[in-house]
This record gives structure tokens, C-alpha cells and sequence, in this order.
């Protein structure tokens, strides 16, 4: 399964796969009558995932076998993203669509539905990015394209303008900085955000910041599959923008109030 020496050029070679323990004895699925999907219930859109996952096979003829990902990790390794979609799927759900951000080993579907970095705060007198305050602290979930473009806005500002951005691990890390006053404004995947308050309706309201004069940070969300699978994804495709054009996807989004949008 793995690409040789006389693979073509594009494949991934030997030495860029990750290695997954027994991997040798792993074979290809023989009953081609199913579509295998992966779902990860850490994800906080896994519910949705499952629903257009569902739709993605009845669309294609297929009966849906899914696969409930199971680890206490707050993220996997890349080993191991490899190992399940070898064992058990043949696309994993809820991917982010990170521009260069996939190895050669994998490819991604098209996009099912997009979705925003927000800010986020407790302050509804708050409207826009560029109402903060200098040295305003911001809990930005850290490595992120928002992230990484809220920072280069700071650098741009004078120095007695500049607000404080504190880069924390995980969103639920910069919500809980929001909620406990360490910092004024929380910046989170929309979809966390979502999760957050349909988990505990006690949340105090959260009011969403315009982010002017920074752009939006958007991104797609898509299924993951191993990169000899093109047959399949293309076939995924079809059935997504099938799906998008028919407006399933739009009313499964539409169903759960979700903050997404079905992708164009």
C-alpha cells in the first residue's frame, strides 16, 4: 500500500509515509458495497460530520459504515490519523482545509462546508476589532491561520496601540480565559464555539466582534483520504456538490444550527 522507488513521480515516497504498527498486515476491504467513514467525537461538529457522511453514501449508492474514533488524547500524531484511516475508513471526517497544510501521503475531499475563526467576548458595547483598547489581552487558540493573522495585525499597530495576544492550546483553553477574566476577547473556530454553548447552556451570552480591519479567517472543513484513494474522492466530490446543489448539506447544517455555511 505504501508507494516503491517506481512509483510515479507525484506518489509520496517510502521514507514520507508514516509507519503504523502491523501495517504489512493490513489489507484492502473486499466488499465494495460500503462506504467506511470515520467520525471523532473530540471534533465538535462530529454529529454533523455523521449526517453528511451518511448522505455522501446513500448518494453514491453505498450503505454508510461508521467508525467512532476512540482516544483521551486532546490531539493525535499524524501515525495516528494514518493507522485508523488504514484499519478502519476510507475517509475520516472534519478535516480544516489548511492552505499546504496536508502531506503527500493524504488527500482531502472537496470542502463540505465552511466556517469562521470568531472573536469572541462578554462585552456587547464591543463591535469591532479595532474598537479594543490598546494592550486589550486576546486568548487566541494558538497556531491557527486566525491566529497567525491576528498577530501580524498587532505587529503592524505602534507599539502603545498594540493589544496583548496570549496563544493558548486548545480553544476551550481561550474560551475559559474569557469566561474567568484573564482575558477580554477570545478568538475560536466557530464551530468550538458552537459546541461550547449547545454543551452548557449556562454560558454567559457571548456578543461576536466584527473583525475590521483584519479580513475573516474561513476556512473549508472536508473529508480526509489516503492519497492512492482518487477514485474514491472524486466520487466524494460528486456527491458533495450533488449534495450542496440539492441543499442536503445546507439543511443538515440548517438542522443544527450550526455555524457553517455549505461550501461554494
Amino acid at each position: 500500500m505504501l508507494a516503491t522507488s517506481t512509483a510515479p513521480a507525484q506518489q509520496p515516497e517510502f521514507y514520507d509515509v508514516p509507519f503504523a504498527p502491523g501495517q504489512w498486515n493490513i489489507g484492502q476491504p473486499l466488499d465494495a458495497s460500503h462506504l467506511r467513514y470515520c467520525i471523532d467525537e473530540r471534533d465538535p461538529d462530529w454529529e454533523i460530520a455523521g449526517d453528511i457522511a451518511d448522505a455522501i453514501a446513500a448518494g453514491l449508492l453505498l450503505e454508510p459504515q461508521r467508525y467512532v474514533v476512540q482516544s483521551d488524547m486532546v490531539r493525535e500524531d499524524i501515525t495516528k490519523i494514518y493507522q485508523t484511516l488504514l484499519e478502519h475508513c476510507d475517509v475520516q471526517m472534519g478535516f480544516k482545509l489548511i492552505p499546504d497544510g496536508l502531506p503527500e501521503w493524504v488527500i482531502a475531499t472537496r470542502p463540505y462546508y465552511e466556517a469562521e475563526y470568531v472573536f469572541a467576548t462578554t462585552d456587547p458595547s464591543i463591535e469591532t476589532l479595532g474598537d479594543l483598547a490598546p494592550a486589550t489581552p486576546i486568548a487566541a487558540t494558538m497556531g491557527t491561520s486566525a491566529h497567525l493573522q491576528l498577530f501580524t495585525y498587532v505587529q503592524t499597530l505602534a507599539p502603545e496601540e498594540r493589544l496583548r495576544v496570549f496563544p493558548m492550546g486548545t480553544n476551550e483553553l481561550s474560551l475559559d480565559s474569557l469566561l474567568n477574566g484573564t482575558a477580554d476577547v477570545a478568538l475560536v473556530w466557530g464551530p468550538s464555539l458552537w459546541a461550547a454553548e449547545r454543551e452548557n447552556p449556562d454560558l454567559p451570552q457571548l456578543h461576536l466582534i466584527d473583525p475590521s480591519p483584519m479580513r475573516p479567517t474561513t476556512l473549508g472543513v472536508a473529508g480526509l483520504l489516503l492519497s492512492q484513494n482518487t477514485y474514491l474522492r472524486t466520487a466524494i466530490d460528486q456527491a458533495i456538490a450533488a449534495l450542496t446543489a440539492d441543499g442536503t448539506i445546507g439543511a443538515i447544517l440548517e438542522n443544527y444550527d450550526f455555524a457553517a455555511t455549505p461550501a461554494r
